[in-house]
């Protein structure tokens, strides 16, 4: 018994170790965000039983670090599965929401985001895109501008492209977006969607609807694999976020 639970202590420091170094690696070569730190976190927490006595105080402690795990991944299982109707292509306008720029050249989640959005101007060229997003402090150019160079070089019509840069969250992305269609339309009835990556399309949703979208509808685009765990990391605090203070 001691000679397994000795080694299932070191699954656990080796497991650590790597999602600390997931953590810091991700942070180094793309941009540093609240889920490089909660990886870190979770990697010190994970790792710091290969060095804690057996007691009932450690577990407590396994006790209430299993609970939270259990409660984050309950929440991230939601988040996966909630989502708003799927835009069926006769959408007159559509939002594509702002993510990171890595220097000047655009994230694979941007990627993914961009090409779904060309995917629906090929179903229908009628729509018009409002590209939303600022710059941020880690980046060279602002997130609509990356995404712009992207919808041309797809062939999406410039005629056809409505820029947003002063976003720098999800709630402005909506509101500085509706202000622009609602000017484009000229005050009359249109029909929206929006892309963004599937982890994101719970909270866009909501946020759309408080931002005064009553019927708007979601265009999902694949989460890169390699960001996967990061996204639903930083998404669950975001989620919780939004549940508090409903923005």
């Amino acid at each position: 018994m001691k000679i397994a639970g000795a080694i299932f202590k070191n699954i656990l420091l080796s497991a650590g170790c790597l999602l600390a170094a997931f953590g810091i690696l991700t942070g180094i070569y793309a941009n540093v965000n609240a889920a490089n730190f909660m990886l870190v976190l979770a990697g010190a927490v994970i790792g710091s039983f290969r060095f804690l006595p057996d007691n009932k105080y450690t577990r407590i402690y396994a006790l209430a670090v299993a609970a939270g795990a259990a409660v984050y991944a309950g929440i991230a299982c939601f988040i996966a599965l909630d989502r708003p109707q799927t835009a069926d292509g006769s959408e007159d306008a559509v939002i594509v929401l702002g993510c990171a720029v890595i220097g000047d050249r655009p994230s694979n989640t941007m990627y993914a985001r961009t090409l779904a959005a060309a995917a629906f101007a090929a179903k229908n060229p009628d729509a018009v895109f409002v590209l939303s997003g600022g710059k941020g402090p880690q980046e060279d150019i602002s997130e609509a501008e990356a995404m712009e160079k992207l919808l041309l070089d797809c062939g999406i019509p410039p005629q056809k492209i409505i820029i947003e840069d002063r976003a720098t969250s999800t709630t402005q992305n909506f509101t500085y977006s509706k202000e622009l269609l609602d000017r484009h339309f000229g005050g009359e009835n249109y029909s929206a969607a929006f892309v963004t990556n599937d982890f994101h399309c719970y909270r866009a949703g909501r946020l759309a609807q408080l931002c005064g979208f009553d019927d708007i509808r979601c265009i999902p685009a694949k989460t890169p694999r390699n960001a996967v765990l990061l996204c639903y990391m930083r998404e669950v605090l975001a989620v919780i976020k939004m549940w508090i203070f409903k923005c």
